[in-house]
């Protein structure tokens, strides 16, 4: 008899043994879903290894093996276990993640319907009969003359008759019913028509020529540094395309669901004759079409994925190429165990499958840069864009000299008004760039002080106006606007700040003719929201598009040739050593929307520091200057690429308990901790309290990320916290709050 070691799911990772049956050893294999037996229940679980012998007293039976085929290939598998060991987290936790929940459960199926066909031919002596005695079933009969199955709702629908007349007819022998399966298509209905490739300018033939090598022998990761507007999209395409050649298959990530429909639209117009070959991934999808498209891809049918950081999973056989598009961007991190960061596992799973990876970015991550400067990924770069097209001229606007009088400068400033009212006289279409969601940031009164701030969480609340209610963006608390201060009950309660539903009140009353537009989460909540606003921008029925990140990146739009930044500093002085990259990212990438087609672009910055690194380089489009700097700024003061950083948080809800917990596990760290890691003190999180918790960090930096998470495991596996206190680590941290 031959064993099986599995993985029962929700058993926090705990491996056991189980016999397997004769009759079920041929399906049994690594990878397979099984149903075992555990305790007094049956579960699910996942096989990770066959034995030969198992030393378990009292070995019990697998009940049953789950499907035709195992759904994780060895290298998958592989892939689970090195982000347990490196993400510093259950091997049950890091399969959850690679295994989509809806496949993992087992509780969707596929969607069946009943349809209905002649069995033969109608002798026209029986249907003149029928019409005679039976005319619903005569009607129903000629709605199926074409021979074709039909769906039996559409086709009681369109005969005008009813069930019992169908029943009829089958029990004539004239008409078979039969169930048939149905694809959930999140593009059903949609018409992709065949876009030819384009022709290629000579960096791009040079670029993709290195591409077509890598893919050939496969050596090092590629990093395609093309400024905004180089025509990176048209190299994974046309990439794409040569593996397809080659027989192989091809994972395209995209940073966040806002990309994914165009970038959807693009490739499946670019495939259009094999469209079906093209599967999506993200959060998005329902429960049944993720179902669908994850077993599209499964069995063979899909040959090029396209998703958010999940698609990095996606059961592809014979990778040629993976795509990491915007590499440099946050939301490829996860922040939820496993805390995984999407982009280093497709240099990981390219590793594995032996298959090209290539990253692309106007602005590369300062990891990723640094990894091409010292030779383990290979540097493409692309500085012009297509068609001789200029960058866009970008002027900063110092929001200081904007006040008159006294007064506190407008939101819009003078100049970019003029610039607006320009394009709106072109007929040319603007963006307005702010990430800050809401009507006002927050709810003050001037006679006492009083902020009105969230009961659960270290922030003040968010007036928003349309619901005229304060919301906390982080909880999601919600209370009703006050009209006179809660504590002294002063009249004179004022808001501060602002949001983009205060500047689009302010944009709509300065253009009171321009058809005006905002995306953000409040107003993006129906699914096809974001796709129906982008097509009437892209068509010209909008002629300003307001909006928070989702607006900023990888949108290609050629009438747009004014792009506003209404506050440039938001997330400049942030307490995070990334904060300065971020903001030159975000700028440069929002600017990068500017421009694009015939006409060229502009870019009004409207900043309180415009004298800023981060803004100055970005003014001047001045990627390498800025990474130079902040390389050495970060080597001076050991921050990544010049260590690994893990980012250990402690919550609970009694302030005193979680600051102690927290200390305890610093004591123990410092007796057992590797050699060459650097333990930062215990200190509450800029972020103090979140979600009626009081959060506490301590941050290590390590060369060697895998020793110390060993070390990190032990400690805590040794250490006994109180119930109401929770323990994260959190491996190459995004977020520091």
């Amino acid at each position: 008899m031959k064993f099986a070691r599995v993985i029962v799911d929700q058993s926090g990772g705990v491996a056991l043994d189980y016999a397997i049956p004769p009759e079920w050893e041929a399906r049994v294999q690594t990878g397979s879903r099984v149903s075992v037996p555990v305790r007094q229940r049956q579960a699910l679980a996942t096989v990770i290894e066959l034995l030969d012998e198992s030393n378990v007293p009292g070995i019990r039976p697998i009940l049953k093996v789950v499907g035709e085929r195992p759904i994780l290939s060895p290298n998958l598998l592989r892939l689970a276990r090195w982000m347990a060991d490196y993400y510093c987290c259950p091997v049950e936790t890091a399969m959850r993640a690679v295994l989509p929940q809806v496949i993992r459960k087992g509780n969707v199926g596929f969607k069946q319907r009943l349809v209905a066909r002649l069995v033969q031919a109608i002798d026209p002596a029986v249907l003149a009969e029928l019409e005679r005695r039976a005319p619903k079933q005569a009607a129903l009969v000629d709605t199926l003359r074409d021979g074709e199955t039909m769906p039996v709702a559409a086709l009681l629908k369109n005969a005008g008759a009813d069930r019992a007349a169908l029943q009829s007819l089958v029990r004539k022998g004239l008409v078979a019913t039969e169930n048939e399966t149905v694809t959930r298509d999140p593009h059903e209905g949609e018409t992709f028509v065949l876009a030819a490739p384009h022709e290629l300018n000579p960096e791009q033939v040079d670029v993709f020529g290195h591409v077509c090598a890598a893919v050939d022998q496969p050596e090092k990761p590629l990093l395609l540094h093309g400024v905004t507007g180089s025509g990176k999209t048209e190299i994974y395409l046309q990439a794409i395309q040569r593996v397809l050649d080659r027989g192989q298959s091809a994972i395209m990530l995209v940073p966040e669901i806002a990309l994914t429909p165009q970038t959807v639209e693009r490739f499946k117009s670019r495939f259009a004759a094999m469209q079906q070959s093209v599967a999506v991934l993200h959060s998005h999808l329902s429960e049944g079409e993720r179902h669908d498209e994850w077993h599209k891809i499964n069995n063979g049918a899909a040959r090029i994925v396209i998703g958010a950081r999940s698609a990095v999973f996606a059961p592809l056989e014979n990778l040629g190429l993976i795509v990491v598009d915007e590499e440099h961007e946050n939301s490829y991190k996860q922040e939820e165990a496993p805390r995984y960061h999407a982009r280093d596992l497709a240099v990981l799973r390219g590793s594995l499958e032996k298959c090209a990876v290539l990253l692309g970015s106007a602005t590369p991550s300062l990891e990723s840069f640094h990894n091409a400067a010292i030779g383990k990924y290979k540097l493409l770069r692309m500085a012009l864009r297509v068609d001789d097209r200029k960058m866009p001229f970008i002027r900063i606007i110092d929001m200081r000299l904007e006040a008159h009088g006294g007064e506190a400068p407008s939101i819009i400033s003078e100049k970019l008004r003029a610039a607006i009212d320009v394009r709106l006289a072109r007929k040319e279409q603007s963006i307005l760039f702010l990430n800050r969601r809401g009507f006002s940031t927050s709810l003050s009164c001037p006679a006492c002080g009083y902020v009105s701030e969230c009961p659960n969480c270290s922030i003040s609340l968010t007036f928003h106006r349309a619901e005229n209610r304060l919301i906390c963006h982080l909880c999601g608390h919600t209370a009703v606007a006050p009209n006179k201060c809660p504590e002294c009950k002063a009249p004179g309660i004022k808001f501060a700040g602002f949001g983009t539903e205060r500047v689009e009140e302010i944009v709509g009353k300065l253009f009171p003719k321009a058809v005006i537009r905002r995306m953000d989460a409040d107003t993006m909540t129906r699914k096809e929201a974001y796709r129906e606003t982008l097509t009437a921008f892209r068509t010209g029925k909008i002629d300003i598009l307001l909006g928070t990140q989702m607006i900023a990146k990888g949108l290609h739009f050629p009438n747009v040739t004014l792009v506003g930044i209404v506050n440039a500093d938001m997330g400049l002085h942030m307490p995070d050593f990334r904060a300065g990259e971020r903001t030159f990212q975000l700028l440069t990438q929002v600017a990068g929307r500017a421009g694009r087609g015939d006409v060229e672009g502009e870019v009004f910055v409207q900043s309180f520091t415009p004298h800023h690194p981060a803004i100055q380089f970005a003014r001047h489009h001045d990627y390498d200057g800025f990474a130079e700097q902040e390389i050495e700024w970060r080597k001076q003061w050991e921050y990544p690429p010049f260590s690994k950083m893990v980012l250990v948080t402690v919550r609970c809800a009694h302030q005193e308990r979680g600051k102690f917990s927290l200390e305890t596990l610093h004591r123990r760290l410092k007796e057992h901790l590797p050699a060459n890691t650097t333990l930062g003190e215990p200190a509450p999180a800029p972020l103090e309290k979140s979600h009626g918790n009081y959060r506490f960090h301590l941050i290590l930096k390590t060369r060697t990320v895998q020793k110390l998470t060993r070390v990190l495991n032990e400690v805590l596996e040794k250490l006994t916290f109180p119930e109401d206190v929770t323990v994260t680590v959190d491996v190459d941290p995004y977020q520091l709050l």
